[in-house]
């Protein structure tokens, strides 16, 4: 067996091992993600539902046109997140737990999220979850952010002024402050200045357009050591819808690896604590 189909195999052991773990008959919503690993996910839970192993009234909540695309494809029922009750009387969340990919994981579980375009709504949905589970291959398991993935994170703005939000974004210097807080003790990413470029199709003239009608500008900062802080700058800048980095939100990341084996991976200071 190649060495890709391996990472392929293993990457479809991870995303059934997940869902094998995370998704049972006490699980009324699911929350679906995006990306190539999360195919897979979709193929378990035809296996789980041929297997009368899943609630007989799940609810799929989709991330994407692609994630929305494959629950209708395997026969599951889609809802939007608006038209979910809250799980918990006085609790913030509607989902029992969400499986999605990622871009890139690092060691406290932060990851970049919107290779594909959908980081906003795979926000709004990972927000409204108890849990978020991440999937992925051994490629974007990282230390920090940035050490792997070399094609910027991803930010959503508004077309009315992309251009306008370029020029900002690329002001910021790594000791940049968010308004309203003191400004960075050490660096917060890699490079003296972001580099923001607009993300263009493929096959069409002209940039991405999303889901949501919005461009995305794609910044390169280099390495990202400080994740939240990084989100929160980028988010004060007028005109940013979203931002691809998810701060504090996995709980758990399961990795195929190179040889076809797979690993599940804690927020490392979550590990020490328990040490």
């Amino acid at each position: 067996m190649s060495s890709l189909n391996l990472v392929e195999q293993s990457k479809r052991s991870a995303a059934f091992a997940a869902v094998d773990k995370h998704v049972g008959p006490a699980v009324r919503v699911l929350g679906v993600g995006s990306g190539s690993t999360v195919v897979y996910a979709a193929e378990r839970l035809v296996e789980l539902k041929r297997l009368n192993k899943l609630h007989p009234e799940l609810l799929c909540v989709p991330t994407s046109f692609q994630s929305k695309q494959l629950i209708v494809d395997a026969g599951l029922r889609a809802s939007d997140l608006d038209d979910l009750p809250e799980l918990d009387p006085g609790s913030f969340a509607s989902i029992d737990v969400t499986i999605d990919g990622a871009d890139e994981v690092d060691a406290e579980l932060n990851a970049i999220k919107g290779g594909g375009g959908a980081h906003l709504r795979e926000k709004l949905v990972a927000a409204a979850s108890k849990k978020l589970v991440l999937i992925a291959d051994y490629r974007k398991d990282s230390e920090v952010l940035g050490e792997k993935w070399d094609k910027g994170v991803p930010v959503e703005v508004s077309p009315l002024a992309w251009s306008t939000i370029k020029r900002q974004l690329e002001r910021f210097v790594p000791r940049s402050r968010v308004q309203g807080m003191a400004a960075e003790a050490v660096a917060a990413f890699e490079y003296s200045h972001p580099i923001a470029v607009l993300r263009q199709a493929v096959r069409k003239a002209g940039p991405v357009v999303t889901d949501n009608g919005n461009f995305i500008l794609d910044v390169s900062m280099g390495k990202i050591y400080n994740p939240l802080a990084v989100e929160q700058l980028i988010k004060m800048v007028p005109g940013v819808i979203e931002v691809g980095i998810f701060s504090n939100m996995a709980t758990e990341a399961w990795f195929g690896n190179e040889d076809g084996s797979i690993t599940c991976r804690f927020p490392r200071s979550e590990m020490k604590k328990q040490d």
